[in-house]
């Protein structure tokens, strides 16, 4: 799959998680641009912790409202779905406001995700999937790192760690055991 104007050539399973998660919320009044970008940072954010890797190969940006998939390679490929039939873009009223949607035109290939993925995605579409753009938004202000990153900087993906909890006695003595690990690596090593 080539995308022109972008220098990041994106994975099968980026474009078919975009249209995996707009067919599971396609029916919910308050789906938008919006929750279907928070929705892809949520789930690589969760793959990530239980992982140590994202689903995606989005990387994420702080924006005003919240993190967001880098708009230079996200928004050319679902714009590349929409362009090449895999999703169909649509503007309606919502309270006033105009609300885009991007609506499946096809079934996603599930046969690209392990079945721990799309239990995740599950998982995490059924949390979210009755919140609007606004609480979304609100929600993703409290990643410590969304907190203290410069404007469109870029949120590594360890980052999502980051907490603001007051760190316990078996955080001291994991970080005591990982110190005393990587000194008898590194003096092994020379």
């Amino acid at each position: 799959m080539a995308i022109s104007g972008t220098s990041k050539i994106p994975s099968q399973k980026s474009a078919e998680l975009i249209i995996y998660i707009s067919s599971k919320l396609k029916d919910k009044p308050n789906y938008g641009s919006t929750l279907l970008g928070k929705s892809l940072c949520l789930i690589d954010s969760m793959n990530y912790l239980k992982t140590g890797k994202p689903i995606s190969d989005f990387d994420y940006i702080k924006q005003d409202h919240g993190p967001t998939p880098d708009p230079s390679h996200y928004l050319s490929i679902r714009d590349w779905l929409v362009i090449n039939g895999g999703l169909e873009k649509v503007e309606s009223d919502y309270f006033g406001r105009t609300q885009i949607k991007y609506f499946p035109k096809r079934e996603p290939k599930l046969n690209i995700f392990k079945k721990e993925e799309i239990v995740l995605i599950n998982d995490v579409l059924v949390s979210i999937c009755d919140t609007n753009a606004a609480d979304i938004s609100d929600h993703t202000h409290k990643f410590i790192a969304w907190i203290f990153a410069q404007h469109k900087e870029k949120l590594p993906f360890y980052t999502f760690l980051l907490t603001n909890k007051d760190p316990e006695l078996k955080d001291y003595k994991w970080a005591e055991k990982s110190i005393k690990t990587y000194q008898r690596t590194k003096n092994a090593s020379l």
